[in-house]
C-alpha cells in the first residue's frame, strides 16, 4: 500500500507557494505599472492571475489526498 503524505505538510507548503506567487506577482506589477502610465492596473491584473493559479494548485493538492 502507498504511503499518503501528511496533509499538514501538503497544504502547508501550498501556503508557501501561494506567499511566493503573489509576491513575485506584485514584483512584477509594480514593475510593469510605470512602464505604461497611461493605464495602471498591472498589479491587479497580476495579482487576480496569482489568485486563479494558486486556486489551481490548491485543488490540485486536494485531489492527490
Amino acid at each position: 500500500m502507498k504511503k499518503r503524505p501528511n496533509r499538514w505538510l501538503v497544504f502547508s507548503s501550498l501556503a508557501f507557494q501561494m506567499g511566493i506567487l503573489f509576491y513575485g506577482a506584485v514584483r512584477l506589477g509594480s514593475y510593469l505599472d510605470p512602464v505604461n502610465a497611461e493605464k495602471k492596473y498591472y498589479t491587479m491584473a497580476s495579482c487576480f492571475l496569482a489568485l486563479v493559479v494558486s486556486l489551481v494548485l490548491i485543488i490540485k493538492q486536494s485531489k492527490k489526498l
